[in-house]
């Protein structure tokens, strides 16, 4: 038995009051229908529950839908409940326990990344800060989608392209090629590197600065003008003036800021009262029931729209703090300046001071100080990469393409692939381009294969149920898909929970866990939405009021 499976799915609309309970096998399982009946909407539910965003039709859009997963990752159950863009994560021992709920991926990539020890580090493409990487680089060697899975090789799932060489890294690590701890010390890399770009900028400022005042203070020596310098003085007074009509305008936007969120505060605080103090079974007229109902169901509609209001209000009321500090900050420090030098100097005073030779003793100071600081991250950051090319092992490198290569031709050669393309598995778009027929979708199929084997073999990351949908593309022949559901079923099926999504049954298929669809545009039914309705809202509304 596989180690991580997908062990229970429960799905609602909300504006239909329709829902759908179904259980997994942790082996095989088929869901089948005609196009229509909604196989691939159940499909879709699993991984994009997880965090893996894919494309999504219009009319689950339009819905409302809420969505639960219950998977088991190495004996322990995690619940994932989703709702447009929050998703809540709980894990249950006797009882639920909430680990996060955000609308934020980067929330929830942190927790994917402690549950499923995926610590995959990427790189924004515009700053090149290191992050810790959507939860779709984790699902993408393990869900082949209907609408683009079949067209070109992993696009699956949507959302990384702000990653730099996304594709590439995650099939490193996932094959084992770079594994976890090479993309740790990436991460620490990474850090270091803008470290010293920030250090190095700011001994190129101090080195600028100090041969500024020399020659200004050379002039200054043969021509004292006093006039200038009480300018120069005037001109600094002027500024803290600035500074405070600053302040006061920072102050306005702030207390009109807090009033917003306040009243929004207090709107959250109203409906929650209202939810708790709900009566369930307010009168035995049916009619009378469902009238509240709605209105409870429009207040829960209600409740995330005024968290994100809320949310914005408290992101914008820090910004205007953090700024009102920095202006009080500076305003105090110029004001204590002048103070300094208007209260106990005069200005011939500091002229004829030694302060020339005070500040030159700054300036090598802090030349000093930087160099020494550039020394250490320089030193720190040779060792990294030495601990890193532990991990890039030439010879491990061609051992695990060797290994792929040779599961990708078996699965060419069961599949059929006349003059088949061999390459390493980063080549992937080499592998898996072609124009004719079928044989695009086989090619890509036989990529996941090479692909996914490989990783049984190699990765130090834990395999996943593997999940197919509609793998009879392009007029496969039946010949061909049943070839093709043989490695699913008889070869990944081995060892990893499997889930295949059909039109039909093909003559291999029968005698696993099945599903069948057989209503078109309704995959949702009246008759699961109260079990469905329980198991969701109360996780839902946990997650929500967190």
């Amino acid at each position: 038995m596989s180690l991580i499976y997908f062990k229970k799915v429960s799905i609602i609309s909300r504006r239909d009051k329709k829902g759908l309970v179904f259980n997994f096998s942790p082996k095989i399982n088929i869901i089948y229908g005609d196009n229509d009946t909604g196989k691939s909407s159940i499909i879709k539910s699993l991984y994009y529950t997880l965090g893996g965003d894919c494309r999504l039709d219009k009319e689950w859009k339009d819905d409302d839908i809420i969505t639960k997963v219950c998977i088991n990752v190495n004996g322990r159950e995690y619940t994932f409940v989703r709702h447009k863009k929050r998703i809540s994560i709980f894990i249950y021992s006797d009882s639920y326990t909430l680990l996060v709920s955000s609308s934020h991926m980067s929330a929830i990539a942190e927790k994917i990344k402690e549950i499923f020890n995926f610590n995959l580090q990427l790189s924004y493409k515009k700053t090149g800060k290191q992050t810790q990487a959507n939860p779709a680089c984790l699902y993408l060697p393990f869900y082949i989608d209907q609408d683009e899975g079949w067209h070109t090789a992993l696009s699956s799932f949507s959302g990384m392209a702000m990653y730099d060489d996304w594709q590439k890294n995650s099939l490193q690590f996932h094959s084992g090629i770079k594994p976890k701890e090479y993309y740790e010390l990436a991460g620490e890399i990474k850090t270091i590197q803008l470290e010293l770009e920030e250090l190095s900028a700011m001994l190129e400022a101090v080195i600028a600065a100090k041969k500024k005042f020399e020659e200004s203070f050379g002039r200054v020596l043969f021509d004292i003008d006093v006039d200038y310098y009480q300018d120069l003085l005037n001109k600094f007074l002027g500024k803290c003036q600035e500074l405070n009509v600053e302040e006061s305008e920072f102050r306005l936007k702030l207390l009109d800021l807090l009033s917003n969120r306040d009243s929004i505060a207090k709107e959250i605080e109203t409906c929650r009262s209202l939810l708790e103090n709900f009566e369930e079974d307010l009168s035995t007229d049916m009619s009378v029931k469902y009238h509240v109902f709605e209105n409870r169901e429009q207040l829960l509609e209600l409740l995330p729209k005024m968290y994100d209001e809320k949310q914005v209000l408290d992101d914008q009321i820090n910004s205007v703090k953090e700024q009102l500090r920095q202006s009080k900050e500076l305003s105090s420090e110029l004001n204590a300046m002048m103070r300094e030098v208007k209260g106990e100097l005069s200005l011939k005073d500091v002229i004829r001071s030694q302060a020339s030779k005070e500040v030159e003793i700054t300036f090598e100071e802090q030349i000093k100080s930087l160099h020494e600081k550039i020394g250490e991250r320089s030193k720190a950051l040779e060792d990294l990469f030495k601990k890193q090319n532990e991990f890039t092992d030439r010879k491990r490198t061609q051992t695990i393409n060797d290994d792929f290569k040779s599961f990708l031709a078996i699965a060419q050669d069961k599949l059929g692939i006349r003059s088949p393309v061999i390459a390493p598995l980063i080549q992937y778009g080499k592998i898996t381009k072609s124009k004719t027929g079928s044989r695009s979708p086989r090619s890509i199929f036989a990529y996941h294969y090479g692909l996914l084997k490989t990783m049984e073999k190699h990765s130090t990351v834990a395999m996943l149920p593997i999940v197919i949908d509609s793998p009879k593309q392009q007029d496969l022949d039946t010949e061909g898909t049943e070839k093709l559901i043989a490695l699913c079923t008889e070869s990944l099926g081995e060892n990893n929970q499997v889930i295949i999504g059909a039109v039909a049954l093909e003559s291999n298929m029968k005698g696993y866990h099945q599903l069948e669809l057989t209503e078109k545009y309704s995959l949702l039914s009246s008759e699961y939405f109260d079990e469905a309705y329980d198991e969701i809202m109360p996780l839902y509304e946990k997650g929500l009021f967190s």
